[in-house]
């Protein structure tokens, strides 16, 4: 089976991921040439990539769009883009296109609500948010909370210019959304998600995912629209749901949580409790949810969120968070090691924390369980974004075509995910270094020494190199590499 994949970016998480997980399963996944992709503020040529999926599509049995990358360019395009709403338009016109030459191939498609970032950067922004970035997000969110929660008015008035350049954007990229309602009912897709890109109770974007609801509704509730929080994690998670749809399948998954009363916890960047996050996932692969164990294709093991409600493990808490959690987490792993022991694929989503894993949980699962005897790992960014990559995993470990390619990614989720962004990452941050063109040799050179230092730490990985490492974006939120076990001699 051949999937054609027009990415979110470029970055790993996007391109790398879907491949790494269609090869598990011995899926062909095509992407576009790095070329014609994204590369990160400047955007893919739009014309150019509309003509691949024109030209390539005969070959493909499965489509899965990024409508951000289609229309705009890419993922940061979408937000510093100065294309009009009808330059933006015309650009759908291409999956019109597509369905009138294909009528019989699968299309799924997915697009963003786009965030309003509350740091006071413009790495991934327009060039005003190192200004005024805080003042946009909290104004975002006094004015939602004052129409539509009752609570008193902004306090304050951002930069107008910087507020109205803002409001165009968003403009524009609402008037796309809405049309892909209009596509989505035409039949040109087979499914359409809208996710959210790092969601909250209130703000501009809140609100914007509200009125998209309130249209689909008056539409008729197509069960083929699926609205949730995420973004890096939709193309594995879509992937793996044309798999399922080509092969008729519709995987069981049973949920235990390391703390059952935590499940209702909301995680950050979240906007209901995370058991509804998780069955959110579940319905975006394809999956349903069921309450007999015995009844289950793949088990969930999920790691709730930590008190603390931290964006990062962080030592301030770490001594309360692990005082309340130990003896829970302890026997959450052992749990899970009579699972595995008993032949049962077990899926393992560490939402603690975002951007990294529990050390209270890697240090029972390495004292209970071989780390590479679960079918899947994940712990790298939000609870959506683990969770939905996490569970694509499981679902190529359970069609398993190439057992190397399913322990490699296995054990790359380990070392990306605690090596990196729990252990290497904080050092990096620390470090009065500032990433740029000229200090890149050195970054990557201290990244590359950190890494395997932990990975030699942990006695699963014990035997595993890494090589070629880089950092996507000159940023120290992210890493890539190269991953491989050594030959015994």
């Amino acid at each position: 089976m051949k999937i054609g994949l027009i990415p979110l970016d470029e970055r790993p998480v996007n391109t790398r991921f879907p491949r790494m997980i269609g090869a598990i399963m011995g899926l062909d996944v095509a992407l576009p040439p790095p070329a014609l992709q994204s590369h990160f503020r400047k955007p893919a040529d739009c014309a150019a990539l509309g003509d691949w999926l024109l030209q390539h599509a005969a070959d493909m049995d499965a489509l899965v769009v990024s409508l951000e990358m289609l229309v705009y360019g890419g993922l940061v395009p979408s937000r510093i883009s100065k294309d009009t709403p009808l330059d933006a338009l015309r650009r759908l016109d291409t999956l019109r296109e597509l369905k009138r030459r294909h009528p019989a191939l699968p299309i799924y498609a997915f697009g963003l609500v786009t965030r309003i970032s509350k740091n006071r950067a413009s790495v991934e922004e327009p060039n005003y948010w190192s200004a005024s970035g805080p003042e946009l997000y909290g104004y975002s969110q006094q004015y939602d909370a004052h129409h539509f929660g009752g609570q008193p008015a902004p306090s304050y008035m951002p930069d107008s210019a910087h507020l109205q350049d803002m409001l165009r954007r968003r403009t524009r990229n609402h008037l796309i959304n809405l049309a892909t309602l209009d596509l989505l009912a035409d039949d040109i897709f087979d499914l359409l998600v809208i996710s959210s890109d790092d969601t909250s109770e209130y703000g501009f974007g809140t609100r914007e995912k509200a009125w998209l609801r309130e249209w689909a509704r008056r539409r008729g509730d197509d069960p083929r629209l699926l609205m949730y929080p995420g973004a890096d994690e939709v193309g594995s998670a879509l992937l793996a749901r044309a798999m399922l749809a080509a092969l008729g399948k519709k995987p069981r998954f049973f949920v235990h949580s390391a703390i059952p009363a935590d499940a209702e916890r909301i995680a950050p960047f979240e906007d209901g409790p995370v058991r509804l996050t998780l069955q959110r996932q579940i319905r975006a692969v394809g999956g349903e949810q069921v309450n007999d164990i015995d009844q289950a294709d793949l088990l969930v093991a999920l790691n709730t969120p930590a008190p603390s409600g931290s964006d990062f493990y962080d030592p301030v808490h770490a001594a309360s968070d692990r005082a309340y959690r130990e003896e829970a987490v302890e026997l959450f792993a052992a749990q899970i090691a009579g699972w595995t022991a008993a032949g049962k694929r077990v899926i393992v989503c560490d939402v603690a924390y975002p951007n990294g894993s529990d050390p209270v949980l890697i240090e029972a699962l390495q004292r209970h369980v071989p780390l590479l005897s679960l079918a899947a790992y994940g712990a790298w960014n939000t609870a959506g974004n683990t969770i939905g990559v996490a569970l694509a995993q499981g679902i190529a470990y359970m069609h398993l075509a190439d057992a190397v390619a399913a322990q490699n990614f296995l054990a790359r989720r380990f070392v990306e995910d605690h090596c990196f962004m729990h252990c290497v990452r904080p050092r990096l941050d620390a470090t009065t270094t500032l990433y740029s063109a000229d200090t890149e040799r050195e970054m990557t050179a201290l990244t590359a020494r950190g890494l395997q230092a932990e990975i030699d730490r942990m006695p699963d990985l014990h035997g595993w190199r890494v090589s070629n490492v880089r950092l996507p974006w000159r940023r120290r939120f992210e890493v890539d590499f190269d991953l491989e076990k050594a030959r015994s001699i």
